[in-house]
């Protein structure tokens, strides 16, 4: 076995670039001689190193983490390192596990609604339990506008919402300007959580009318303008700003046609106007 090895022969064991090997170096993990013509010349202990630098980095090791471990380690300290990033690695999995149920139930979803395409149009009364949310509290003055809001959303609870996945995410509207008939006013938008996950507000459970569009959001407004006569005609009154929530949209789909919203009034209790 050789004593010291080129850059060239370690490049091609290892599979790596040299300009990665020049960067260890660079930043004290690899400490090679140089030979009478200046080439890098890689000790026994420069491959043991790479080894345990392969290794750890396999595992999710950062740069930084190797080269702290590399500078003074016993048993001790490798066998806490290790404990750490099983830690780690938990954390990993019960995230995934997670996202793994989103998007279970995501796919549940989608398809009860598919199947439930006969009654899209239909205006009935649903009894609703309260409902866990995130909620940010924005005004929103075009449609367009939402796919940001709802990012921002996103953006603060990274830990918890995948926009594609999670198809709870709704819009709350000013009840006042969507009685004047100024649909594309928006002044909050929030995500559904599950049971056992963090939320900041609660939608009050109780009765609420609902319909169902399939389509383009053109053709929401009309949606809004039946619901609130139909709500006068049933001598019922809303209770708090209506929502839209968005079942099938943009995130799930190319195909406006294939887009799914849900409106939903709260009824005032004891059903007067």
């Amino acid at each position: 076995m050789k004593e010291y090895y080129k850059i060239g022969e370690i490049s091609k064991l290892y599979g790596i670039g040299t300009d990665s090997l020049r960067y260890y170096e660079e930043i004290g993990i690899l400490k090679p001689r140089r030979d009478d013509n200046g080439y890098r010349m890689y000790s026994i202990n420069d491959i043991r190193t790479l080894n345990i630098l392969r290794e750890l980095r396999s595992i999710g090791f950062s740069m930084a983490e190797i080269k702290d471990h590399l500078a003074d380690f016993d048993v001790a300290k490798t066998l806490n390192l290790f404990q750490e990033e099983i830690d780690t690695i938990d954390q990993k999995v019960r995230s995934l596990e997670s996202l793994k149920t989103q998007l279970a139930d995501r796919i549940e979803e989608i398809q009860d609604h598919l199947r439930a395409e006969a009654t899209f149009g239909q205006i009935e009364i649903k009894s609703l339990l309260p409902r866990k949310i995130l909620k940010l509290s924005e005004n929103v003055y075009r449609d367009a506008d939402l796919d940001f809001v709802i990012k921002k959303l996103q953006k603060e609870n990274e830990d918890q919402l995948y926009i594609i996945g999670n198809g709870d995410m709704g819009a709350t509207i000013p009840l006042d300007y969507i009685r004047q008939g100024n649909y594309g006013h928006f002044n909050s938008v929030f995500c559904i959580m599950g049971e056992n996950d963090d939320f900041d507000t609660v939608i009050a459970g109780g009765d609420y009318l609902c319909t169902t569009v399939k389509g383009s959001y053109d053709r929401i407004p009309v949606a809004w303008k039946s619901l609130f006569t139909d709500l006068e005609k049933r001598g019922l009154a809303a209770d708090g700003d209506p929502m839209e929530l968005y079942i099938i949209d943009n995130h799930d789909t190319s195909v406006e046609s294939e887009y799914i919203t849900q409106l939903q009034i709260k009824i005032k209790a004891g059903n007067t106007k």
